[in-house]
C-alpha cells in the first residue's frame, strides 16, 4: 500500500506539471475559457511563471518584446507585396515590419483578433501593410516611386500601418521596404533610358563648361600679353634710348657687310 501510495502520489505530481500553462519571460499570456456560455469572453492575463491548466481553457502568448517580420520572394512561397500605380502597372515589393504587444494591450488585442501573435502577424498585421501599400501608391507614377518619391511613399506609408495598428492595441514601430520595388520590364527599361540620357546630358555640359573655361583662360591670356606688348611698345616710345642701349647691349662688334643709304646698297668687302 505504501507503494502505491507513493506511486499515486508522483503520479498525480506528473501530472498536475504537465497539465500546467507556462508564461516565459519576454511574455504575457492570454486565459480564455474554451466552452461554456462564456466562451472567449472570460479573459485574464498572466504574467510570466507557471499556471495550472484547465480543462476547458486555452492560452494565448504575446510577445511583449520587438517583434520583427520580413515578406518577401526569396523563400518557398512568394510573399512578396503587389500594389499598382497610378497608371495601373503591377509593381512589387519586400516588406518588413518591427513591432510589439504592450502587456496592458495584450487582452484587446485578443478580442478583437482571437487569434494568435503569429496568426495575427501574417493575417491581419498583412493585411492592413497591403492596403497602405495600394492606398498611396495609386496616386503616383511608378518612375516617382521608384525614385525620388520612395521615401516620402513609404513615410504615409508607415503612418497609415502604424494609426490603424494603434487602434487595436499592436505599437508599430517600422515599416520598411527591402531593396527597391520591382517594375516591369517595359518601365524598368524606360527609366533606365532616362537615366543614362541624364547621365549623358550631365557629361556633355561638364564638357561645355570645361570648354568654355579653357577659350575664357586664353582670351585672358592673350589679352595679358597683348597688354605687355602695349606697355612695352609705349615704353620704348618715349624712352628711345632703351632701345639703343639694347641693341648695344645685344651687338656683336662686327660692321654690317652691307649699307643703304641715298645712293642705293653698297657692298662692304672684308679688309686685314
Amino acid at each position: 500500500m505504501k507503494r502505491l501510495f507513493t506511486i499515486l502520489f508522483v503520479a498525480l505530481a506528473v501530472l498536475t506539471l504537465s497539465a500546467c500553462d507556462n508564461v516565459p519571460a519576454g511574455y504575457v499570456g492570454v486565459k480564455v475559457d474554451r466552452f461554456g456560455g462564456d466562451k472567449g469572453v472570460n479573459i485574464e492575463v498572466r504574467n510570466p511563471g507557471r499556471y495550472v491548466a484547465a480543462w476547458n481553457t486555452d492560452q494565448f502568448l504575446f510577445p511583449t518584446f520587438t517583434q520583427n517580420k520580413i515578406w518577401d520572394q526569396s523563400g518557398k512561397i512568394n510573399e512578396e507585396f503587389i500594389f499598382q500605380d497610378k497608371d495601373g502597372s503591377s509593381l512589387s515589393a519586400d516588406i518588413g515590419i518591427t513591432y510589439l504587444v504592450v502587456p496592458d494591450n495584450a487582452a484587446k488585442v485578443f478580442q478583437r483578433y482571437r487569434r494568435g501573435v503569429e496568426e495575427i502577424t501574417d493575417t491581419y498585421i498583412r493585411a492592413i501593410i497591403r492596403d497602405e501599400l495600394v492606398r498611396h501608391s495609386s496616386s503616383k507614377s511608378a518612375d516617382l516611386l521608384y525614385g525620388v518619391g520612395k521615401d516620402e511613399f513609404m513615410a504615409a506609408v508607415n503612418k497609415g500601418v502604424r494609426d490603424r495598428a494603434a487602434e487595436t492595441g499592436i505599437t508599430v514601430e517600422s515599416v520598411y521596404m527591402i531593396g527597391a520595388i520591382r517594375l516591369p520590364a517595359t518601365i524598368q527599361d524606360s527609366i533606365n533610358n532616362k537615366i543614362a540620357a541624364t547621365q549623358i546630358a550631365l557629361q556633355k555640359e561638364n564638357e561645355l563648361q570645361a570648354t568654355r573655361a579653357d577659350a575664357e583662360k586664353l582670351r585672358v591670356q592673350a589679352r595679358g600679353e597683348a597688354d605687355a606688348m602695349a606697355i612695352r611698345g609705349e615704353a620704348l616710345r618715349v624712352n628711345p634710348e632703351v632701345l639703343q642701349q639694347m641693341y648695344l647691349e645685344r651687338w656683336d662688334g662686327k660692321l654690317p657687310q652691307t649699307l643703304a643709304g641715298d645712293a642705293g646698297v653698297s657692298l662692304l668687302l672684308p679688309t686685314k
